[in-house]
């Protein structure tokens, strides 16, 4: 039999009708665990006549108008850490198989719906069965779901595995919906195997140059307010931010007192304590939220900057910091 984690699979209108029926409407009166199961192995049974996808982190799609697109199911196998599932006017079913590299390393899962997000339900499978993560804001039946489900939603792998499941929902308007998520995928390492402060030393020269160049946001910011949160282990610093060198999304927004303003997260393991001057700020941008990495004074990366282009150690370009 084949591995139901062993390609990456892009099958459409794979399914017979009356499989996919009756899979659907088992689903819709709350069951379908063994069905869906069954649906999964059928369609990658079948899938040799259909067509496979490139191995992307996002992947936008458009469900079909035509009545078989309604009883099908799109399988997709996903092995990045991060990105972006956009589907437009839903119709039928989406399969997503996620799994962390190396193979077989345990992880946990966390989706963020878009505003706009609407058209489907999204379920996580474990242990072959269907669990709601995530309703239809069209079909929310009040105002605590609908704000649920705009929040981020996380679920842990299983041996080294997870998989989502997007049920699109009947709608008239289905042409002018999108179901639209960010997900990232984050390794679970016991503690005893890593230094519970890892995340928190100071980074060296090396690594200094290397986020300069290759983070998702890189600002010249100073900090307004730090403010600890111990339900979330979590720790938010309030930035008011003199210059954007770069940022993938758009986390760090005009503001009137400085020329961006924003706030990053760390570990609150860390405690950071709020400090004066400039700092240069790097980090990774993850479900919209600004994850803080290496953050040396902006006056010691200057410096290192130009020591490390005269001895022509630079990985990019560091004129704009030398120069600035």
């Amino acid at each position: 039999m084949m591995d139901l984690w062993s390609g990456s699979v892009f099958c459409q209108n794979c399914l017979p009708a009356p499989l996919w029926t009756g899979v659907y409407r088992t689903l819709t009166h709350g069951g379908g665990k063994t069905l869906f199961y069954l649906l999964i192995i059928w369609t990658l049974f079948v899938s040799g006549n259909c067509k496979y996808s490139s191995d992307e982190c996002d992947w936008k799609g458009a469900g079909l108008s035509d009545e078989s697109s309604m009883r099908s199911v799109k399988n997709l196998y996903l092995q990045c850490t991060r990105g972006r599932i956009t589907w437009r006017y839903p119709s039928g079913a989406i399969h997503i198989a996620l799994q962390y590299s190396p193979k077989g390393t345990e992880f946990r899962v966390c989706l963020k719906p878009s505003l706009t997000n609407r058209g489907a339900n999204i379920y996580t499978e474990v242990a072959q069965q269907l669990q709601l993560l995530i309703a239809d804001q069209n079909s929310a039946t009040n105002l605590n779901q609908e704000k649920n489900s705009q929040e981020t939603h996380c679920f842990h792998s299983i041996n080294g595995k997870a998989a989502i499941f997007i049920e699109a929902m009947p709608n008239i308007l289905a042409s002018k919906l999108v179901t639209e998520f960010e997900y990232s995928l984050d390794p679970l390492v016991q503690e005893v195997e890593q230094d519970p402060l890892s995340d928190c030393r100071p980074c060296n020269d090396t690594e200094l140059i290397r986020a300069f160049c290759s983070s998702d946001f890189v600002i010249k910011s100073q900090m307004r307010e730090v403010a600890h949160d111990k339900f979330s282990k979590e720790s938010f610093i309030d930035l008011g931010v003199s210059h954007v060198f770069r940022q993938r999304d758009e986390v760090f927004r005009p503001a009137k007192h400085s020329r961006y303003s924003g706030v990053v997260v760390t570990p609150l393991k860390c405690g950071v304590r709020q400090g004066e001057g400039h700092f240069l700020m790097t980090g990774s941008i993850v479900l919209g939220r600004a994850r803080l990495g290496c953050a040396p004074r902006f006056s010691q990366f200057r410096r290192i900057a130009k020591e490390m282009t005269e001895r022509g150690l630079n990985d990019c370009d560091l004129s704009a910091i030398i120069m600035g």
